[in-house]
């Protein structure tokens, strides 16, 4: 099996059928879809033992609540496909996604694709030329990951997941994928950027990240900071420390 497709999944019922849809109707079709219930309290648990009933490729595994980092990494334990896939619940691919990407992939440890987002406070980031790069600057520089480092935009090899014992940081709810995605880029050979391909990000203003309660948000201020000072060592600690007084300007070069 070629690909393994983690959802976690918290209170997402209205966002499912939505979800397999988008999954089903995949030109490439050699993968699995491992939603992470994380101790949903909605129609979610049911809904999802329909979709594993309907549809084989499809695994359910059900947990108490521990955030989304928490759901990622168990899906990681579960996953048998080459290539891990983190996707958002409430998120759409293009229908080529995956075959663009595993077909482009030339046994990348990481594979990045462009996005198209409908929030005010992320950019669309769209490739029009494919890249294939092994150092640490071309990594940063053509993937913009020190300002968009969102964890869905790219396929991870599983194999390289686990041999480098890479995971999300269960004690954030923000930033974790920032600094998971930061931390592979270290480690691995090949980065590789497939072109006309996007994923689609669909900001859901009542997910569990976007809460309006005060403490919350500032929890969310807090580790806001923690990622930007995660960046700042990172950046310095690999010699690349100009990039991040670079990085609001590097978009014109694209």
């Amino acid at each position: 099996m070629q690909l393994s497709v983690v959802v976690p999944v918290y209170n997402g019922a209205k966002f499912l059928s939505r979800c397999l849809d988008t999954l089903q109707q995949q030109t490439f079709t050699d993968f699995q879809v491992i939603f992470v219930d994380d101790g949903s309290t909605d129609e979610s648990p049911k809904i999802l033992d329909l979709f594993a009933a309907q549809d084989n490729r499809v695994l359910v595994k059900k947990k108490k609540n521990a955030g989304v980092s928490a759901a990622r990494s168990d899906g990681i334990n579960h996953a048998i496909g080459t290539y891990i896939h983190f996707m958002d619940v409430d998120d759409v691919l293009d229908e080529h996604y995956y075959e663009y990407m595993l077909n482009n992939a030339k046994n990348a440890d990481v594979v990045c694709s462009g996005f198209v987002s409908n929030s005010k406070y992320s950019a669309d980031l769209v490739y029009k030329k494919s890249h294939v790069l092994t150092t640490l600057f071309g990594k940063l520089f053509w993937s913009q990951a020190l300002i968009k480092s969102f964890v869905w935009r790219y396929l991870f090899k599983t194999e390289f997941i686990k041999k480098n014992n890479l995971r999300f940081d269960t004690n954030l709810i923000s930033q974790e994928d920032a600094i998971f995605v930061l931390q592979s880029f270290v480690v691995a050979n090949k980065l590789v950027v497939v072109p006309n391909v996007n994923y689609h990000y669909l900001f859901n203003e009542n997910s569990a990240l976007n809460k309006k309660a005060p403490e919350h948000r500032a929890k969310l201020k807090q580790q806001y900071k923690i990622g930007k000072n995660f960046k700042r060592q990172y950046v310095a600690q690999n010699h690349v420390a100009f990039l991040w007084w670079f990085r609001k300007i590097i978009k014109w070069f694209m």
